[in-house]
């Protein structure tokens, strides 16, 4: 996925939310877009999902042009695993019903396997016939990415997806699914405040403030050579054992 001199504004074209924004996604790779709360990270989302459509700028999803000044691809045409900070579950169906409306191409029985395997490698399956309203708020986070998972993206767009999560689950969960994604050779943007997971999880990182990008490079180019005295800030909060995996 290729985001290619990318600008984009609200309403005042003098106030731009985001300015010339270039983002490449490899396949098989977690990318994070790392900075604090109204920077532009979850725009960045929206305009590569088809939620937006960027003012200046193309957007490419496996070399197909879907976003221009100009071109607009519509969402439901781009194959793109989105999930934001809530869960947008459908209230009237239940957990493997969800699953299964993702699924293309199958039939019934074929659909409904699928989704029970997902199910089980989130550990979740007994939650099968259950509607969203009886889950916690981090149950339905996980079927979200369940029925991510069972769309086969081309690409997967996370806005903080773990932020519901209490820690130790979070950890694992977060986890198995990169993981997963990685194997399936799917590439994934992760939206982030938080520098200690992106350090963690990221195989490379773009740094932004103010609707800019300042920074970009692996783990450990962005923690030891900081271009920004905020960034090094940032970072210098990080626990020792973290920083000692940023080095590695």
């Amino acid at each position: 996925m290729l985001v290619n001199n990318v600008s984009y504004f609200y309403n005042n074209q003098d106030n731009f939310a985001l300015s010339n924004i270039n983002i490449e996604v490899k396949k098989g790779n977690v990318t994070c877009l790392l900075g604090h709360s109204g920077c532009g990270k979850s725009t960045i989302l929206k305009l590569i999902a088809g939620i937006e459509n960027p003012k200046f700028g193309t957007i490419f999803i496996n070399d197909r042009l879907v976003a221009s000044s100009n071109t607009l691809i519509a969402i439901e045409h781009r194959n793109v695993g989105l999930i934001f900070q809530h869960s947008a579950l459908f209230p009237h169906k239940t957990v493997v019903e969800n699953i299964t409306f993702a699924i293309r191409s199958s039939s019934k029985k074929e659909k409904y396997l699928t989704a029970l395997e997902i199910l089980k490698l989130l550990n979740i399956e007994k939650y099968e016939n259950t509607y969203p309203n009886a889950l916690s708020g981090g149950q339905q986070q996980l079927v979200a990415i369940a029925r991510v998972m069972a769309q086969s993206p081309d690409v997967v767009l996370l806005d903080e997806p773990f932020s519901n999560l209490d820690i130790l689950l979070k950890c694992q969960t977060r986890q198995r699914i990169l993981s997963l994604f990685r194997s399936k050779n799917i590439p994934v943007l992760m939206v982030t405040h938080d520098p200690q997971e992106a350090l963690k999880v990221a195989d490379f990182i773009y740094v932004m403030k103010s609707g800019r990008i300042i920074q970009s490079g692996v783990s450990s180019d962005i923690y030891h050579r900081p271009k920004d005295d905020t960034l090094a800030k940032f970072f210098s909060e990080i626990p020792s054992t973290v920083r000692r995996e940023a080095s590695t």
